[in-house]
């Protein structure tokens, strides 16, 4: 499968041990009150600033897989402070995801609809 920001991912990205399987309940902190498809875009696409050396992650969605490990980061984390979050779902259609310490990196393939996948509308 191609990933929808393969032109940019640098040698061994994502990593080899990223899977591609259903996750049932994941976390993701949006942008306004309601979800909408810029919360799916990543860094890269938002011009957002990261470090060289940080290019793979940015090039992934950002996600958590517990509600504790989400409240600790929206208390921890800067940027996500005073933010909210949704919960929904991944599939393995949406592409490779690895996670460390309840925190989920995924990098989508090319012509993924994450809001409907997310929000359990697709078929």
């Amino acid at each position: 499968m191609v990933f929808k920001s393969q032109a940019d991912m640098p040698e061994q990205c994502p990593p080899s041990d990223a899977k591609e399987n259903n996750v049932g309940e994941v976390y993701r902190f949006i942008e306004n009150d309601d979800i909408e498809e810029i919360d799916f875009l990543n860094h890269k696409e938002r011009n957002k600033s990261y470090p060289p050396h940080k290019t793979c992650e940015a090039l992934a969605l950002s996600f958590f897989t517990t509600l504790e490990a989400t409240k600790r980061a929206g208390k921890r984390i800067k940027g996500l402070r005073n933010k909210k979050f949704v919960v929904g779902q991944i599939t393995s259609e949406c592409g490779r995801h690895h996670t460390i310490n309840n925190h989920l990196n995924l990098w989508l393939y090319k012509d993924v609809d994450m809001l409907k996948i997310f929000l359990g509308e697709e078929n």
